[in-house]
């Protein structure tokens, strides 16, 4: 029996749904794979908490745990009848150690969290992450180098989900480099919610009503400039680059923002009520595009020897990429081997199961690296 011991750090919807999925599925795994998934901290923004009983966290305590969180409540809040010490983060992955090695699951936004990840993976454990920041700082942050340093094929790092959530991106880049291939450019819409919004704009709706269309269907984030300003993009960009080793840092790629300066720094109200100043200007691309037979798509380019870039661009219709419509992920693999014919991933490129499912398949595959 192989125990998987877990720091999960981060519990929005993605972390709950990664809580979720294991209380459904881990007497399986113990019966049928013989992996013992044990919950041993949780952490989030505001504190964190962990247990040092032999089997962890029940599934009815973080059941319960999981509704607080959906309630609108926080560590920091925890009711007193469940019982838990409130802890710093920092206090809460230590108490986990003593029972590694430690698997420190990221499901978090910004890179506030690169410190616990790294703490862990400097005391022998592991990282999963769907969070992109602590692997898009600068390559001279020590935490970035100790992440990439074990990003390899059998390394203690694992983040499938950072580029395309559920898809099989990263680990069909790995498995090519692993085989000797040499990966050549990655181009693709890496955006589920500007591939819905591109996507109505195509059908002739106005920008700015597009973008409060994709708020209200849930598609953005809950200020949509976080979408809109073209830096998720990059930074899955630079993580493919560093991937298929052309270093990079975020700085150096060539980000097309959708949002006029001025309004940058308003209310996401006032930007929302302001944002159709833009309409005109991307409805004259739109039609262009339309003119060429092409549409609109804001498209990562990752090429060996070329500038990285992400930003609108014309994709003709009758590529493979430029038939894509609404939320879903396109990305194009090329290598010395797939170069007349390259390799497509197409799917949910969004989404709290698929991407929950992600984190936890690098998970159950980290943990026989770290019981070798």
């Amino acid at each position: 029996m192989t125990d998987i011991v877990l720091a999960q750090i981060g519990v929005g919807l993605i972390g709950q749904t990664v809580i979720e999925q294991v209380i459904e599925q881990r007497a399986r795994w113990e019966r049928d794979f013989g992996l013992r998934v044990i919950y041993r901290a949780l952490i989030d923004a505001s504190g964190g908490v962990a247990c040092d009983e032999k089997n962890g966290y029940s599934n009815d305590e973080l059941a319960a745990f999981v509704a607080h969180r959906r309630s609108g409540g926080r560590v920091a809040t925890l009711p007193e009848e469940f019982g838990w010490t409130k802890r710093t983060a920092a206090e809460a992955l230590t108490l986990t150690q003593p029972f590694g090695p430690v698997i420190a699951i990221d499901t978090a936004a910004g890179s506030t969290t690169a410190e616990l990840l790294g703490s862990n993976l400097s005391n022998g454990g592991g990282a999963v992450l769907s969070n992109k920041a602590p692997l898009a700082l600068p390559s001279s942050d020590p935490v970035a180098q100790l992440l990439w340093s074990e990003s390899g094929f059998n390394g203690r790092t694992r983040y499938e989900t950072t580029c395309g959530a559920g898809l099989p991106v990263i680990s069909t880049v790995r498995s090519l480099l692993a085989s000797g291939d040499d990966v050549t450019e990655v181009v693709g819409a890496l955006s589920g919610t500007l591939g819905a919004i591109f996507t109505d704009v195509d059908a002739g709706k106005p920008f700015s009503q597009a973008v409060v269309d994709a708020k209200a269907a849930g598609f953005t984030e809950p200020d949509p400039r976080d979408d809109l300003s073209g830096l998720d993009v990059a930074r899955k960009a630079l993580i493919l680059a560093r991937n298929i080793g052309i270093p990079v840092e975020l700085d150096q790629i060539e980000i097309e923002n959708l949002v006029p300066d001025h309004l940058r720094e308003t209310g996401v109200d006032d930007f929302l009520n302001s944002i159709d100043e833009v309409d005109a200007a991307i409805a004259q691309r739109a039609d262009a595009a339309r003119g060429k037979g092409a549409r609109l798509k804001y498209v990562a380019t990752v090429s060996a020897g070329m500038p990285i870039a992400v930003g609108l661009r014309e994709i003709p219709l009758d590529t493979v990429l430029g038939s894509l419509t609404g939320p879903e992920n396109i990305i194009t693999i090329r290598s010395k081997r797939y170069a007349a014919n390259p390799i497509n991933i197409t799917g949910p490129g969004a989404g709290a199961a698929v991407t929950a499912a992600g984190v936890v398949a690098d998970t159950l595959e980290l943990a026989t690296t770290l019981s070798e």
